[in-house]
């Protein structure tokens, strides 16, 4: 009797500690997949960092936010406010057709010591009710008179000891301590994003002073080429976004054509202004100015990268163009596109011995030089937006 208590004693006990060990491996496994699902996120904004920080302001900011509403579990939505001196800017994923911009200052929220920090009740009521339209206030009210509640994790992004934006994430139940740690490095993950994004747009910034300069100065050498840059960069950045281009192909096609014609400034003036028509002697020297223009921007550790898309904007689709002779999809993309809109304000511009070309001319004048001149590829969507309406003469 005694001997078969101990062993049924000894069994019960041998149960019970298999079933602790087997509920740790559990958990054990699960940490690990949660563990590994925590690394996955982090490895994912990593991988992404590049992309976001060089994209325009408003969709960096999007992105920032939308990266971040899924970072946590369960959240329903999340809101980003971003600060230009006291003023700052609220930004929802909602679309952009249906949001009203909302706007408000450091002063409307409370000073909080903790970069992260949980509210709930009717302060998040207060709070969410600064972020979106009045209508929602009493929505919210009603909501809690009947037991539901939100929460918001708030986080503070500061640069350089500066508040330089707040990000709220919401749900329904609350944000224990492992979160709020994750919610810490998402901060400070979120502050180098923000930190580089504004140094980049800086840098953006002097850049396109620069140019702009240049440009002007290009203007007072050659009087036919006045407006004609900005005309070039504003239709050939049209068609580089109805090609699908990226925000970052865009940009770089916008800032290669306001400097495509940059090399002239070398040229004598007398053969720019000239209002007869130009010797083989002297298209020889016009010629020339893709290859300056190279030069020139090639000393710039900010520039050179256009440069490659300077020089090649002469070039032709069957490659009997200039500096090189290159055809086909050898000539750099924006180059291509450059060369249709740069023709394309060539022939509408008023010239001495001529009057700008109609509109339909134009066109017929695309669609018969594409394949040889230009991509025919490129000169279709061009067509396709002349006929659309998007390109007036």
């Amino acid at each position: 009797m005694h001997q078969t208590f101990v062993y049924i004693f000894l069994l019960s006990l041998s149960i019970f500690l298999n079933v602790v060990l087997v509920r740790k491996l559990i958990l054990l496994g699960l940490e690990k997949k949660r563990l590994a699902s925590i690394l996955l996120k982090f490895k994912d904004l990593s991988s992404r960092f590049r992309d976001i920080v060089v994209q325009r302001e408003e969709v960096f900011l999007r992105t920032v936010l939308s990266l971040s509403k899924n970072f946590i579990d369960d959240v329903k939505n999340a809101y980003l406010v971003y600060f230009q001196g006291e003023k700052g800017k609220v930004i929802s994923l909602e679309e952009p057709s249906a949001e009203v911009e909302v706007f408000v200052r450091k002063e409307d929220f409370n000073y909080v010591p903790e970069r992260v920090h949980v509210i709930g009740g009717r302060d998040t009521v207060k709070v969410l009710s600064k972020l979106k339209p009045s209508l929602f206030v009493q929505a919210e009210l009603d909501n809690m008179s009947n037991g539901h509640s939100k929460y918001l994790a708030v986080s503070d992004i500061q640069v350089g000891g500066e508040l330089k934006a707040k990000l709220f994430l919401i749900r329904e139940r609350s944000f224990d301590k492992e979160e709020i740690d994750l919610l810490k490095s998402l901060s400070s993950l979120i502050t180098s994003f923000v930190a580089t994004h504004n140094y980049i747009s800086a840098q953006g910034r002097f850049q396109k002073d620069m140019i702009l300069t240049m440009t002007r100065i290009l203007e007072y050498h050659d009087k036919y080429t006045k407006g004609h840059s900005k005309n070039v960069a504003a239709v050939a950045s049209l068609i580089a976004e109805r090609l699908g281009l990226s925000d970052e192909m865009i940009r770089k096609t916008y800032w290669a054509s306001l400097l495509h014609d940059i090399g002239k400034i070398v040229i004598p003036s007398h053969i720019l202004n000239k209002e007869g028509k130009l010797t083989i002697e002297e298209f020889e020297v016009i010629k020339k100015h893709p290859v300056y223009g190279h030069d020139f921007l090639t000393t710039s550790e900010d520039l050179k990268e256009l440069a490659k898309y300077v020089l090649h904007h002469h070039e032709r689709w069957d490659g009997k163009g200039y500096p090189m002779g290159l055809s086909g999809e050898d000539i750099p993309l924006i180059s291509r596109i450059i060369s249709v809109a740069d023709a394309y304000d060539a022939m509408r511009s008023d010239r001495p011995y001529r009057r700008g070309l109609p509109l339909e001319v134009i066109r017929k004048e695309l669609i018969e030089h594409a394949g040889m001149q230009f991509d025919p590829e490129i000169a279709k969507v061009f067509v396709k937006m002349i006929d659309n309406g998007e390109v007036k003469n």
